[in-house]
């Protein structure tokens, strides 16, 4: 399945597979570390194999192999892994530990944390408390620092700067090739001095600021461009198009009219601040509400496809339309 979920939390929103513990405040470390379920040693074990005499083809007995050793967690005495004797591992605290040196704040708001494949991967969510607000709305924005690992040598300790939510196996691997876009990934060995490096991931997860600043500079200049009711009238009918001839029925024309009028809904409703119904801003948010929240889906992963994998190419249009309905 595309979330590939054990266990873990998310702090007031569900994530979307519905599977993960929801709290109404942030957990402290050590609830957040069981909530998570990453309350579990890495166990290195010795392998062994049978040795067949080559002449008579005698059974020896078990030998050692040489070279490798397998992982195994502690709480379930699952094999996570086999990996070369060279490997070293890192123990699930040490995840905790890189996070609360690179955010660095009083009171840790750890947003998400799981479990995934497992056991082999895990992650730690933070927010970090650097929050920005778009014109005419008080209300902060905040972006995020993840940090993960692997018990089965896919890939090393990581710290990245992210807008992703991770809340499962694609959301992960979302925020893993936005880090990589980006550049605003550190990796970490797996080697024992896994946190001597702490400064230079800081000023690498710091280049955050680029990018969420980026997107502030954008929102900004959508909340500054008044919308007509032209201009709101043009967003709903490209926003949902009329069908083509070949489908138009009365059913089917009555169904694209009720969505027009649940995302104007959204626009003159309280999730829109007022400052913003009138202006290209507030046409963003509306639509992004109606795409993630509103709209009918036949599947959990026809959900999760439209708000996690193809939120991008939607947001994208709905900023091209917001922007074009400004001048109607």
């Amino acid at each position: 399945m595309a979330h590939e979920f054990e266990k873990g939390f998310s702090v007031r929103q569900a994530a979307w597979h519905g599977l993960a513990a929801v709290l109404d405040s942030y957990p402290g470390r050590q609830e957040a570390m069981e909530l998570a379920g990453h309350n579990f040693r890495i166990v290195e074990k010795k392998l062994a194999g049978i040795e067949v005499n080559p002449e008579n083809a005698i059974d020896v007995g078990f030998q050692p192999i040489e070279g490798w050793k397998a992982l195994q967690r502690s709480d379930t005495n699952k094999i996570i892994s086999v990996v070369r004797d060279t490997y070293q591992v890192v123990q699930n605290e040490t995840l905790w530990d890189i996070v609360d040196m690179l955010v660095d704040q009083p009171h840790i708001q750890y947003e998400t944390a799981g479990v995934l494949r497992e056991g082999a991967v895990l992650w730690v969510l933070a927010k970090l408390d650097e929050p920005i607000t778009i014109p005419g709305d008080n209300t902060e924005i905040y972006p995020y620092v993840r940090v993960s690992t692997s018990h089965d040598g896919t890939s090393a300790n990581e710290a990245a700067a992210t807008m992703v939510r991770v809340v499962c196996m694609n959301t992960f691997q979302m925020s893993d090739m936005e880090g990589k876009r980006t550049g605003l990934t550190y990796r970490f060995k797996h080697t024992k001095n896994a946190k001597v490096k702490i400064e230079e991931a800081k000023a690498a997860i710091g280049l955050v600021r680029n990018q969420f600043h980026a997107f502030h500079d954008l929102a900004s200049e959508l909340a500054k461009k008044p919308i007509s009711d032209a201009g709101i009238r043009y967003f709903l009918h490209e926003f949902i198009p009329d069908p083509p001839a070949a489908i138009e029925t009365d059913r089917v024309k009555k169904n694209i009219e009720e969505a027009r009028v649940k995302v104007k809904g959204i626009l003159e409703g309280d999730t829109i601040s007022e400052t913003h119904r009138n202006t290209a801003y507030g046409l963003f948010e509306a639509g992004i509400e109606y795409l993630d929240h509103i709209r009918k889906f036949r599947t959990d992963e026809t959900y999760f496809r439209r708000t996690v994998i193809d939120r991008n190419t939607m947001k994208g249009r709905v900023i091209k339309l917001a922007l074009k309905a400004a001048v109607e």
